[in-house]
Parts: C-alpha cells; sequence; structure tokens
C-alpha cells in the first residue's frame, strides 16, 4: 500500500523530530512494520514524502487504517487514516464537493433502519464503534471511604502538617 506523508509547518517553522506510519487492523493490532522516516530538523515548508507499507496478511482487512505520528519538540502529533479501497484519501480529506452554507439543503434528513443497515455494510464502524482493547466499565462502588476519611488518607499522602490540613478542609467546606 503506497502512502504520502505531507508534513507542513504550524505558522514560520516546526521542529521535527522524527514521523512513524504502521498499517493497522480493526482492532488496533499491526499489519505492517512499523516505518520509521529518516525526517528531523527545522520544517519551513510543506514536505510530501511517499513510501509503502507491507502488510503481514492479504488482503487488508476491512476496516484497517493506517497510523501515523510526528515528534515536534515536546509534542506528539498523531493521526490516522481508513484504508479501505472505496476510500479515497483526496475524497476522505477534502470531499467531493463543497459544502453551500446558503444551499436549501441545510436541514440533515434522519436516516430510516434500512438505509442506516445498507450504509454500515460497507462503514461497520457505524454501528460497531471501535473501542480500546482494555475498555475499564464503571460501578457504583458502595461502603467505600467517607469523604472525611478519603481527604485524611489524601492528606496523610501528601504528608500536610497540621496547620495546613486545617486549612485545607476549612476550604473545602467553605466551597460546599
Amino acid at each position: 500500500m503506497l502512502i504520502s506523508v505531507l508534513l507542513a509547518p504550524h505558522g514560520a517553522s516546526t521542529w521535527i523530530e522524527g514521523v512513524a506510519l504502521q498499517l493497522l487492523a480493526p482492532g488496533g493490532e499491526p499489519l505492517s512494520a512499523r516505518v520509521l522516516l529518516p525526517i528531523s530538523g527545522d520544517l519551513r515548508h510543506p514536505m510530501l514524502s511517499t513510501l509503502e507499507l507491507i502488510a503481514h496478511t492479504e488482503p487488508i482487512p476491512q476496516g484497517s487504517r493506517v497510523s501515523g505520528t510526528a515528534w515536534a519538540g515536546t509534542d506528539q502529533i498523531e493521526t490516522t487514516v481508513p484504508t479501505d479501497p472505496f476510500t479515497e484519501l483526496e475524497v476522505h480529506m477534502r470531499a467531493r464537493r463543497r459544502i453551500d452554507p446558503d444551499g436549501d439543503d441545510r436541514d440533515l434528513r434522519l436516516l430510516s433502519a434500512e438505509e442506516r443497515a445498507l450504509i454500515a455494510q460497507d462503514f461497520p464502524w457505524i454501528d460497531e464503534p471501535r473501542l480500546p482493547l482494555a475498555v475499564g466499565e464503571l460501578g457504583v462502588v458502595e461502603g467505600g471511604p467517607s469523604e472525611e476519611e478519603a481527604l485524611d488518607e489524601l492528606i496523610g499522602e501528601l504528608g500536610i502538617d497540621e496547620e495546613s490540613a486545617e486549612w485545607l478542609k476549612e476550604l473545602l467546606e467553605e466551597e460546599e
């Protein structure tokens, strides 16, 4: 799969320390080796680089994506692009036509269940949202420590002296 990476600076210039790309399955498992591009330095103008990611399996599963990471100083910029054959990158990024804000079709029309099911055949993430592999569950904790006990525990962990602890408790009581 050929991938083009366009790097463009924010403002006058941006310091780039590296760029990495990898082909990922719908569940997030790697389908290719992670490719590190030899890009480092002061980026003053847009730069386009093209490379080939070779998948470990053929064909590439539907719903796969290319994940890109760029390191710029202390920032890490991440992006993903779908790899589905029916998704043209240019169309995905720019759309087929401009949206006319003065057009007559301003109101969105809700899809019927049949229309949604038909679209979900091509775009499975509509009805099956992608969740991280380790998703926590929320639940009600019964019989946990009281607010005062939790505050005392926090004060102990932080090593706050008695005078500061009293001041903190008074401050929190004022907020209630």
